[in-house]
This record gives structure tokens, C-alpha cells and sequence, in this order.
């Protein structure tokens, strides 16, 4: 054999085995991440749901004894039936707003070749910049019976009194929409950007209108875009705490206050540990069904 092809062989036969070593010894190299997920991640909401199989013995104590009354009672109650509407109405309404808000946004981000595109962008993600608190208390001088909104309202005659938008639902869904708006926003604008502009003058060649090309060519394509934004904004709009108490005055039960009342205030410690991991549950759920119905839908439209 010629000795080039010798140093062939070998330089070959180590790169296969630093490939074999490298492949064998990745668990060994991932152990600390596995750790710290485990740690972090999975121990906590295992001790959560262990916690909703017992049974208050009294403010802050927890029986031994292993039973399902908390489950039983979570489902067969209208009281936490109602919760669970108000939760999913708020969720599914913020996602509504930011769809139909973020779209046109994204459109235009996705298509504008603007010197001031990045500065657009900045403006968008810039609520999240800002503390959670900070933000929503940034609205009461907007929103309130004497705030700017309010007094634009009456000095232009529009109404004759101030209208309740905070401390209410209606508080609610504008603080939650505004915190949640930029992860639409950027979602649907990362997907509008690989669909080809030449799909749309092709199809406005042959006559189709502007509406017409957004339900043939742009919706179909760019569903992928609004099925994922539309799940971030959604689980993160039922998990919701802080917005919620702030915004609604601790008049606006929902998952997420009640399970706060549970830990904090009535000290109910399974009963809130049931509320979090049926939450939890309920949420999987309508997010696995979503992501179907998305890969179903952008299956029919190619």
C-alpha cells in the first residue's frame, strides 16, 4: 500500500473513533444540565402534585394520609368551574387581541426594508425591559377615571362619565396584551419573512385582491407563525399573576390569584397545589390539541 493512502487509513480510523468516544460519552457531558433541569424543574412540580393527594389537617398542615377529595371536589364544584372559564376566557381573549393587533404589525416588519426597521423593533420588545410592576402601574395614570384616556373621552364629549378600565377585567386584558403583544409580534414576523413576496404578485397577477390574497397565500402559510405565537401568548396568559392583581385590583379571580390565595392568604396548601397541577393538565392539553390542528391545517395547505 502506498504510504499516502497508509496516512489515509489512519487519520480515517482516528476520526471514527474520536466519533465513537465523542457519541458515547455525550450523557456523561449533558449530567449537569439533566441535574439542574431535574433540580430546578421536575422535583418541584412532582413535590406539587404529590402535596394535591393530601388533605388539610389545619392552616399551613398537610395530613399523611393519600386521597383524591381535591380532585374530586375541584371538578364536581361550580365555584371552580367558574375559575377555570374566567382563566381560558382571559387566555383566549389576550391571544385574540395580540393576533389580530400583532398580524399587520409583523406584515409590515417582515416586508419593510426601513433604515428604521431595528428601531421598530426596539420599540416593540421594549415592555419587556421594563419590570412586570413597573409596567402595569405605568397605566393607572392612562387608564383611570381622571387619566388621559378618561379625560380625552369627556373633553371631547364622547361620554359624560369615566369609564371603569382598570381594576376590572377590561384592566386585565389591555395589561396582559400589552406585556404579551411582543412575543406574537416577533413570532409571526420570523415566519412571514420565508414566505416569498413573489407568491403574492403572482397571485395579484391573476386578480386576486388584497383580502383574497391574505385568506389564499398568506394565511395558509403563515399559520405555522400564529398556531406557536398564538400557544406562547395563551400559556403565559392563564399562568398570569402578577398582571392579574395588579391590573384587577384582587377583584379578578383566576387560576393563577386563586392558587396565589391558597399558598398566601388561606393557606390551603393542597388545594392549591390541585389548582396548579389541573391548570397545568388543562394546559398541556389545549396546547398538544393546537399543535394538531396546526400541523393538520398547514398539512391541507400544501
Amino acid at each position: 500500500m502506498a504510504p499516502g493512502k497508509k496516512a489515509l487509513g489512519r487519520i480515517e480510523g482516528r476520526n471514527k473513533g474520536g466519533r465513537l468516544h465523542g457519541g458515547s460519552g455525550w450523557p456523561l457531558l449533558a449530567s449537569p444540565m439533566i441535574l439542574m433541569v431535574g433540580l430546578v424543574f421536575a422535583l418541584p412540580i412532582g413535590s406539587l402534585i404529590l402535596l394535591s393527594f393530601r388533605s388539610m389537617t389545619g392552616p399551613a398542615t398537610v395530613g399523611d394520609e393519600i386521597t383524591i377529595e381535591n380532585y374530586r371536589l375541584f371538578v364536581t364544584d361550580p365555584f371552580y368551574f367558574k375559575i377555570i372559564l374566567n382563566t381560558f376566557w382571559l387566555g383566549g381573549l389576550v391571544t385574540l387581541c395580540c393576533v389580530i393587533i400583532g398580524y399587520p404589525v409583523s406584515y409590515f416588519l417582515a416586508r419593510t426594508r426601513s433604515r428604521w426597521r431595528g428601531m421598530l423593533l426596539f420599540l416593540i420588545i421594549a415592555p419587556l425591559l421594563v419590570s412586570a410592576v413597573v409596567r402595569n402601574i405605568g397605566w393607572f395614570p392612562i387608564l383611570g377615571n381622571e387619566g388621559l384616556v378618561n379625560w380625552l373621552l369627556l373633553k371631547s364629549g364622547v361620554i359624560s362619565a369615566p369609564l371603569p378600565l382598570i381594576s376590572n377585567f377590561t384592566g386585565v386584558v389591555i395589561g396582559l396584551v400589552h406585556a404579551l403583544l411582543p412575543f406574537m409580534i416577533l413570532t409571526l414576523t420570523t415566519v412571514i419573512q420565508r414566505i416569498e413576496p413573489e407568491l403574492e404578485e403572482a397571485a395579484a397577477n391573476l386578480g386576486a385582491g388584497p383580502l383574497q390574497r391574505f385568506k389564499q397565500v398568506l394565511l395558509p402559510l403563515s399559520l405555522p407563525g400564529i398556531v406557536g405565537g398564538s400557544l406562547l401568548v395563551f400559556t403565559m396568559a392563564i399562568a398570569a399573576y402578577t398582571t392579574p392583581v395588579i391590573m384587577g385590583g384582587n377583584r379578578i379571580l383566576v387560576m393563577a390569584t386563586f392558587i396565589g390565595q391558597q399558598f398566601r392568604t388561606v393557606l390551603d396548601y393542597p388545594t392549591g397545589a390541585t389548582s396548579a397541577a389541573i391548570l397545568m393538565l388543562l394546559g398541556g392539553m389545549l396546547s398538544l390539541l393546537a399543535l394538531r390542528f396546526g400541523a393538520q391545517r398547514t398539512e391541507m395547505a400544501r
